[in-house]
């Protein structure tokens, strides 16, 4: 065979590799299920928002991602969303956003919310994403059920598999970080880890209550409330060394919490507000919708917006042209 022959061998050998990986590409993009747009998607069940500059982002079932340009006043969808898996959690890192949830699902999207790829999808592991974290532009982590655990070094191109036991697979529901490099996981069935080294290596802690915890804030004192299962929350000033146990006085179920003016606001089902004012003890508010909450975000001047069955709420609730008058 001569020369001009094996070249033209050659060239049609990288040819159909081309065309077989340009094959696959477009076969991974058919398959993909694009969310609806929905007009009602904003009062549809929503897990969680989070602020870009002057937007807020939230996201929920379906799918369904919506951004609001006038606080929560009016949403517009998403433009693409290369998914219909739920959507449990969204995260904000400088203009870059990644939102994660149910079939092990990770995206993200370059343009405040508007369009979005997806890094991630292995809905075989049966395995949803409760919280995901990025420490800058390349360093991220994905915690979830049944011990999942995910690492990543490039930014979401590329996850792989990580571990808080070995020998444990509880479910593991929320992440908060320090800056120094400290890490602590708020997880089921008084199952809770704490980390020194960004995450490498965990350490258990004996927590006083053994049930779940589905949320965790840092209060403005630098201590950690765990909040979950029944109204239970826990409470540690020093890394999770020690825990207490505080009395609230109520038995529901908390989800999501904020820190605002030396306070925390709680949300949870049935139209629950739990507010902690440190030393003066719990006061327990009711949301008229008396839906179930998940998450909740501070607007500012003592304004709160509100997500979860039917969508967006606000509270204090707005008062109508009747109450008003």
């Amino acid at each position: 065979m001569n020369r001009l022959h094996r070249l033209y061998f050659v060239f049609c050998g990288f040819a159909f590799l081309l065309a077989f990986a340009l094959n696959a590409a477009a076969n991974d993009a058919i398959d993909i299920e694009y969310a609806e747009i929905q007009p009602l998607a904003a009062h549809s069940l929503l897990l969680d928002v989070a602020r870009i500059g002057d937007r807020l982002v939230a996201v929920g079932e379906r799918g369904h991602i919506l951004y609001s340009d006038d606080e929560g006043e009016q949403w517009a969808q998403a433009d693409v969303v290369p998914t219909r898996s739920t959507i449990n959690k969204v995260f904000v890192l400088g203009d870059r956003i990644w939102a994660a949830g149910h079939d092990s699902v990770i995206l993200t999207s370059g343009d405040r919310g508007k369009t979005w790829t997806r890094e991630y999808f292995a809905p075989e592991r049966m395995q949803p994403i409760m919280d995901v974290y990025f420490s800058d532009p390349n360093q991220g982590l994905a915690i979830g059920a049944y011990g999942l655990m995910m690492q990543t070094q490039d930014g979401g191109i590329t996850w792989e598999d990580s571990a808080v036991n070995d020998e444990d697979d509880y479910h593991l529901n929320a992440l908060l970080t320090w800056p120094d490099g400290r890490y602590i996981i708020a997880g089921e069935a008084g199952y809770s880890y704490r980390s020194f080294d960004t995450g490498q290596t965990w350490q258990s802690m004996d927590m006083p209550y053994l049930g779940s915890m589905f949320g965790a804030v840092v209060t403005d004192e630098d201590c950690v409330l765990f909040f979950g299962l029944r109204g239970h929350i826990q409470k540690s000033c020093d890394f999770g060394e020690s825990w207490e146990e505080l009395e609230t006085g109520s038995e529901t179920t908390l989800a999501d919490a904020v820190v605002y003016q030396g306070k925390v606001l709680m949300v949870g089902n049935s139209g629950v507000l739990l507010e902690w004012n440190g030393d003066g003890g719990f006061t327990e508010y009711q949301h008229s919708s008396g839906v179930d909450f998940a998450g909740v975000i501070h607007l500012g001047n003592g304004r709160f917006l509100l997500v979860g069955e039917e969508g967006v709420h606000f509270y204090p609730e707005k008062r109508t042209e009747e109450e008003s008058g």
